[in-house]
């Protein structure tokens, strides 16, 4: 008898990824309470010097690099979740269902560029 494989999972990326975009979130999360809310982790981490602690955080290129895909997981996994909850809910039909899978990825768009920029411009130097 020849092996037998698995059949690859119809579906979009995210939505083939959720379970190990779940995994980068929840270890996002994590870091980022010790990181930036008890300041465990952070290289400044004076309680109340937001812009220090963040600054200080950013200048890391792999700091910046984490918090990158982190970011990407989680707009993954809006787009997904936000297309499903308005397929559950009935929202969906043949008419406006790329509609609907256009508004999805541009709200997730949105959030990801708006998550991104402020890492990206201390490290670019933008923000001092």
């Amino acid at each position: 008898a020849g092996y037998q494989h698995r059949r690859r999972t119809q579906g979009s990326y995210a939505a083939r990824t959720m379970r190990w975009g779940g995994v980068i979130l929840a270890l996002f999360l994590v870091y980022h309470i010790l990181d930036l809310t008890t300041g465990t982790l952070n290289a400044n981490g004076v309680e109340g010097a937001v812009y220090a602690n963040v600054t200080s955080d950013f200048h890391r290129w792999y700091v910046t690099l984490f918090y990158a895909a982190a970011v990407l997981a989680l707009g993954f996994h809006i787009r997904h979740g936000m297309w499903s909850a308005m397929q559950s809910l009935g929202a969906s039909n043949a008419l406006r269902q790329r509609a609907l899978q256009t508004f999805s990825f541009a709200v997730a768009f949105l959030i990801v560029v708006g998550f991104l920029s402020v890492p990206f411009a201390v490290l670019t130097g933008l923000v001092a």
